[in-house]
């Protein structure tokens, strides 16, 4: 009983994470295109991914209102979460070229060290609400 409550906290918090995310970006498409321009990602991948990312996102919270498909949508957020992650390690390990400002509103007052942390434990929510849907962990 309590794990299926933790389950669902967990999928409520991811949909209306990727919800407020999304919602912004779809709204001000161009505006988010050019903050993905500013971004360590090659050039022709920007007219793709301004479209992409929030229907991506708005998917995930799609999936996770059904109970039906909520496993799902808990894995299509501990992906998005985890190639997040990376792509911010990236940014902090100076991976790339360029050193990106934040775009995300939730973010954009946050250092990359502060966003990686929070990015961190968010994959790790995610991943502790796959684990407890897809093996029904701590449920009798």
């Amino acid at each position: 009983m309590i794990a299926t409550f933790i389950t669902y906290i967990i999928a409520a918090t991811f949909a209306l994470l990727w919800a407020y995310i999304a919602l912004p970006k779809l709204a001000r498409l161009k505006s988010f295109g050019r903050i993905l321009g500013s971004q360590a990602i090659p050039k022709w991948t920007v007219p793709i991914l301004t479209w992409l990312i929030p229907l991506l996102e708005i998917c995930a919270v799609c999936l996770l209102l059904f109970p039906e498909t909520m496993l799902l949508g808990l894995y299509f957020s501990f992906g998005l979460m985890l190639i997040f992650t990376l792509y911010v390690s990236g940014i902090i390990f100076q991976i790339y070229d360029i050193y990106p400002s934040s775009s995300g509103a939730l973010f954009k007052r946050m250092t990359w060290r502060k966003h990686l942390k929070i990015n961190i434990g968010l994959t790790g929510i995610a991943l502790v609400g796959v684990l407890m849907e897809q093996f029904n962990l701590f449920r009798n």
